[in-house]
């Protein structure tokens, strides 16, 4: 195979391409030879939990160690193949489900479930598009993933609610994935008290405060978190409303709509690179310096400003996102939400002429996305949601 590197990474990412498996050749256990097979199977649905795994993992540690005790009982020491003393092996932090904190966090909260109180019944005459959706995600050239998403159609079962959000972590992937399990029931919880756009609002403004008050509870509990550790995220969620989209942006993802043909951008990007950011970092009493190539904020050198968690970089780094409201018509076709691994390599104008030539199937526009950033050299993780707003056909011509 002749393939250039950039070719090799766009085909890992689109075709699943997995390395050489360590075998019981290795001298691997063979329970820790089953458990890596496992993580890489081709299908996800059949990878174990990360829950899984800690509990796997903390099996074969206790398989090692008692393995060790009764050899050095005999005089003998047992070093592992990869040259650690399993018996001085500890894990060095707590194992946290970040998104099942963040999903759980409402549970202490009252709540009011009553979204149903935004449709108005004096717009059923409105125009409604008719949704499908799908998206593709990828860690791209990076080693960890830490973009987390969701896709969350007839939101508290009401056909014509739809909520849509893509979180790029950063410093880790604690905050996107507290992020991913929180903010949907923040913005249930406000369905019966605020509008549409104030309950958007609202909740990325609550996800923020919850994920740093567990952050802080974590770091008490001994040995839970460093203490020097602070994990952050850019968040973007589109809220449909029959034919109201409601987009609020924290960071770098983007999303726009395409209209007629043409991509109509509704989100900013919130990075230090931009002037306005940059004053209102200062006015914020926030620390902006010129570092290597761009503008980045404090010590922690974030380009972008702002976000949810980040908590080392508050107030300046603010998670007020910046909301846009479009009503929608018969002349819109779809909308795309992508992290800024898609987008540092691939203008709106060329997704819209990538969707163009490509089969009108959301999840497959999603990964031929994705797949072009790849192969174009983007060096982030990528995450990509496109929702069709109009009936659509996968034998639709595509020249």
């Amino acid at each position: 195979m002749n393939y250039t590197e950039q070719q090799l990474t766009a085909a890992v990412v689109s075709e699943g391409l997995r390395p050489v498996l360590a075998d019981l050749q290795s001298g691997a256990p063979a329970s820790l030879v089953s458990l890596i097979e496992g993580c890489w199977d081709k299908d996800p649905q059949n990878r174990p939990s990360f829950d899984d795994i800690v509990v796997e993992l903390e099996s074969i540690l206790e398989h090692e160690i008692g393995r060790n005790s009764m050899e050095k009982a005999s005089g003998e020491s047992f070093i592992s193949s990869n040259g650690v003393d399993a018996a001085n092996f500890q894990s060095y932090q707590e194992n946290i489900s970040w998104f099942s904190q963040g999903k759980d966090f409402l549970k202490r909260v009252p709540t009011a479930l009553a979204a149903s109180t935004w449709l108005d019944s004096s717009d059923d005459h409105v125009y409604i598009p008719v949704l499908s959706c799908g998206s593709f995600a990828s860690c791209g050239r990076r080693e960890t993933m830490e973009d987390r998403h969701f896709l969350m159609p007839q939101l508290c079962d009401e056909k014509d609610i739809h909520i849509f959000a893509i979180f790029d972590g950063h410093r880790g992937s604690a905050a996107a994935e507290f992020s991913s399990g929180a903010l949907p029931g923040f913005l249930r919880n406000l369905g019966s008290v605020c509008s549409p756009s104030d309950a958007l609002f609202e909740a990325f403004i609550k996800t923020d405060i919850a994920f740093r008050t567990q952050l802080d509870s974590c770091r008490k509990r001994k040995g839970a978190v460093q203490k020097d550790w602070h994990p952050g995220c850019t968040a973007i969620a589109a809220l449909i409303v029959r034919n109201k989209l409601i987009v609020a942006n924290a960071g770098d993802c983007r999303t726009i709509l395409c209209r007629s043909g043409n991509p109509h951008v509704l989100s900013r990007d919130h990075v230090a690179s931009c002037l306005e950011e940059r004053e209102r970092i200062i006015g914020a009493g926030g620390l902006v310096k010129w570092q290597v190539d761009t503008w980045r904020v404090g010590d922690a050198a974030l380009q972008v400003t702002r976000s949810i968690g980040d908590d080392d970089l508050k107030p300046a780094v603010t998670a007020e996102p910046e909301i846009t409201s479009t009503t929608l018509s018969a002349e819109d076709e779809y909308i795309v939400m992508a992290s800024d691994g898609l987008w540092d390599v691939v203008s709106e104008t060329d997704v819209v002429n990538i969707i163009r030539d490509t089969v009108k199937e959301p999840g497959m526009c999603s990964k031929r996305l994705a797949t072009e950033a790849a192969e174009r050299g983007s060096k982030d993780n990528i995450t990509v949601i496109v929702i069709f707003l109009r009936p659509v056909s996968t034998a639709e011509r595509i020249y």
